[in-house]
């Protein structure tokens, strides 16, 4: 249900453009940031305000230790949203910018741990382990503030951005499928477990984002 509301969002932001009268041009570009790879798309609504559509996206693999538990993982980077840039000074090259994206960041880790390890604290061989599967989940949706400047390179602009993306906190899942995947006992070490991990990644509800961008003027 979400994807009406943002298209509605986004296409109200864009369609200014045609209601306008000052309306400096349209403009199309690409960015690398924090939040991946992706492009824009976007208008000059007169010479203070900019209205843009943004995609974002990336794969990042990376390992990291929790507990002595060395993990796997990947950070599945996904967002679409819209934002609305303010200059200062008329055509000048700092602005303020506020969006809203649809959020589909995710993260996903495995473990198979090798020799008896603590889990929750209790120590558990590889055998009632097997191979421990996380996964986060962040919000739906995300807020975001930040600020920037941009720089006329002939008919193109080159962009450098920083903010803070509200991604909110993620919903973490641990699993395993070892020998005592249904034992109480270990279910409980599982959870507690899996409460330090959900401790960990609460560190990206507030994810900072740096992002350069190139984009061209029709």
């Amino acid at each position: 249900m979400r994807i009406p509301v943002y298209a509605a969002a986004i296409a109200a932001a864009l369609c200014l453009c045609g209601q306008a009268q000052a309306a400096e041009g349209v403009f199309a570009g690409a960015r690398v940031s924090t939040l991946g790879v992706g492009g824009e798309f976007g208008v000059d609504l007169n010479s203070h305000w900019t209205a843009r559509a943004l995609v974002n996206g990336y794969d990042w693999d990376y390992k990291t230790t929790n507990d002595d538990i060395r993990y796997n993982g990947k950070l599945n980077l996904a967002s679409w949203g819209g934002q609305i840039d303010y200059r200062f000074v008329a055509d000048g090259p700092l602005y303020v910018t506020a969006g809203l994206y649809s959020n589909d960041n995710k993260i996903h880790a495995t473990a198979r741990p090798t020799s008896t390890t603590d889990i929750g604290g209790v120590p558990f061989t590889p055998e009632q382990i097997g191979t421990l599967t996380a996964r986060g989940k962040f919000s739906d949706t995300a807020p975001y503030l930040g600020i920037g400047a941009r720089w006329p390179i002939g008919p193109m602009q080159i962009s450098l951005e920083a903010g803070a993306y509200f991604q909110g906190r993620a919903h973490v899942a641990l699993t395993s499928d070892g020998t005592y995947a249904g034992d109480p006992a270990y279910q409980a070490a599982l959870e507690k477990e899996r409460r330090d991990l959900q401790n960990d990644v609460d560190d990206y509800k507030t994810y900072p984002v740096v992002a350069l961008g190139l984009r061209y003027g029709f």
